[in-house]
């Protein structure tokens, strides 16, 4: 959950990346036929935290484990380019856990999750930005794997749809540039009770699910070299819970416990270095931290973890192939 969460939102559009231009020219003929094909990956490695009880996994804002482990969450993205303006796209994707650092009595290393299928393309550009888009939605739960997976049979996901937007804005003669995603999602479950262990674990219940979010992940960047940024970002999430009402205007910070306010989910702040080698490889490894103390709260106990409880490593590594 807590940034991976937000980075499978973030990860919902991978394959946008490798579509800078499809919305070039609406009138433009079909592609050649080795063009209509496209693959890109994205690999987000949760890290371990900072102290001795969280060495062993990457803490959520609580300070308790985000996953069994520590691990990798890879997603590969294959398109097939109808036009120049629209690709179908298919998103696998899997967790790679290398340690069970939770003691789950069923632990697996390697946890499949439910394919996202959906169209994408680049919504509009100019000489120094571009808005990119792509709307998915995750196979129904009851399907057989591999078009279902792990947390969606577990939270009885029916269907999800949702819309990814990126923004990339670089002035020039600036070092600095703007970067950001946009990525409303709306959840249909069969059992609106139904949870995964690692929800549980996190000090979280199956009503704290999501059943609407709207998320934007803004990141600021500055340009040591030609191919080296320093980025700082955020992940600024706001949804309504499986057990929330219809009012968006009543709101709570915290993101578990029983409340039927919407919850503004804790927001991890990152800040790393970003190198980009090629189109196939940009590689952002980072120092995570929950900065704001009310985020920090248990709602049910009362127990506030500290900064540093909530602090780990991480990183991404990113790539169009085709």
């Amino acid at each position: 959950m807590r940034l991976k969460a937000l980075f499978v939102g973030l990860s919902l559009g991978l394959a946008i990346f490798g579509n800078q231009n499809l919305w070039a020219d609406e009138q433009s003929t079909a592609p050649a036929s080795f063009s209509r094909l496209g693959i890109s990956y994205f690999s987000f490695f949760a890290g371990p935290g900072f102290t001795q009880a969280t060495g062993t996994y990457s803490p959520n804002q609580l300070g308790r484990p985000s996953d069994d482990g520590v691990n990798f969450f890879n997603l590969i993205s294959f398109k097939y380019r109808f036009s120049k303006s629209l690709a179908l796209d298919l998103q696998t994707r899997h967790t790679l856990i290398l340690n069970n650092g939770t003691e789950n009595p069923e632990f697996s290393a390697f946890r499949w999750e439910s394919p996202r299928v959906g169209l994408s393309g680049t919504l509009a550009s100019g000489e120094t930005w571009s808005l990119s888009g792509a709307v998915n939605t995750d196979f129904p739960y009851f399907m057989p794997e591999p078009f279902s997976g792990y947390t969606a049979r577990a939270r009885t996901v029916l269907f999800n749809p949702g819309m990814f937007a990126s923004f990339s804005y670089r002035p020039k003669g600036s070092r600095f540039s703007i970067g950001g995603v946009l990525a409303p999602r709306m959840f249909f479950y069969s059992d609106r009770t139904a949870g995964e262990a690692q929800l549980l674990s996190g000090g979280l219940s199956a009503g704290n699910k999501p059943e609407l979010v709207v998320a934007v992940l803004p990141t600021l960047n500055y340009s040591l070299a030609e191919k080296l940024e320093l980025s700082l970002g955020a992940t600024l999430d706001y949804r309504k819970q499986v057990l929330s009402d219809w009012n968006p205007f009543q709101a709570s910070l915290a993101s578990n416990g029983d409340s039927t306010a919407w919850r503004f989910m804790a927001m991890p702040l990152s800040l790393g270095l970003t190198y980009t080698a090629s189109s196939a490889f940009t590689i952002f490894p980072f120092v995570q931290v929950f900065p704001i103390a009310a985020q920090r709260v248990n709602a049910k106990t009362g127990a506030q973890a500290d900064l540093l409880e909530t602090a780990s490593v991480g990183m991404w590594i990113s790539g169009a192939l085709l």
